[in-house]
């Protein structure tokens, strides 16, 4: 597959031309509802949103309709299976995975002695920075189901650890994402497409955005 060109989904770009507070899509309708609030001590943000069954019940039927858009303008004709990061990503990989009839495979916190064992880096995680996949091999197709991007750093972190292992990742998709140029851009240069259901302004964001330029 050909990496599409940094930025928001051809989706998230046809709303930008709509008065802000008007609701006219679930894509809005899902926006409306995800806020911003503190972690303990107020050292780290979070987001809040319909989805997270970790702070309240998770609107299934919500996500479905977000998910079943997302299906209708993502290809999975080459794809083999469907790769989640816990805690937040297990959700969207599991319901993207089942929509598209995939199996689905959960990054783990906990290193066991496998053989085909990838591992990779999450910066800032308050539950241990590494996650480790399992149940791939060589030649294998894998995509990437995400709840949240920020930065873009986990994703892409995860996508360099696969390839060097020998596995084959070009799309990355996404529930929410912070519209940031250092985001579409490190995206983009880790030859990846990606396709999101809802951007967030970067007043959204859960951290500190990367510079611009801070592109790895």
């Amino acid at each position: 597959m050909t990496p599409t060109s940094p930025g928001p989904s051809s989706a998230a770009r046809g709303r930008e031309t709509r008065a802000p507070g008007t609701v006219t899509s679930a894509e809005d309708a899902v926006r409306a509802r995800v806020a911003l609030v503190p972690g303990a001590g107020g050292a780290k943000r979070h987001l809040m949103h319909p989805f997270n069954g970790r702070f309240h019940p998770i609107d299934h039927r919500a996500l479905d309709g977000l998910i079943q858009g997302m299906v209708a303008r993502i290809d999975v004709s080459a794809v083999d299976y469907v790769l989640g990061f816990p805690e937040g990503g297990s959700v969207p990989a599991y319901a993207f995975g089942r929509a598209v009839g995939l199996p689905v495979i959960l990054a783990s916190r906990l290193p066991l002695d496998l053989p085909g064992r990838v591992s990779f880096e999450q910066p800032h995680a308050n539950l241990g920075t590494t996650h480790y996949v399992y149940g791939l091999e060589k030649g294998d197709r894998a995509m990437i189901v995400e709840d949240e991007l920020t930065n873009g750093h986990t994703a892409v972190n995860a996508v360099r650890a696969l390839r060097r292992a020998g596995i084959e990742i070009t799309r990355i998709a996404a529930l929410f994402a912070i519209d940031h140029p250092a985001l579409w851009r490190r995206v983009a240069a880790a030859g990846v497409s990606i396709e999101v259901g809802v951007t967030l302004p970067p007043s959204f964001a859960p951290r500190a955005l990367d510079a611009d330029t801070d592109v790895e």
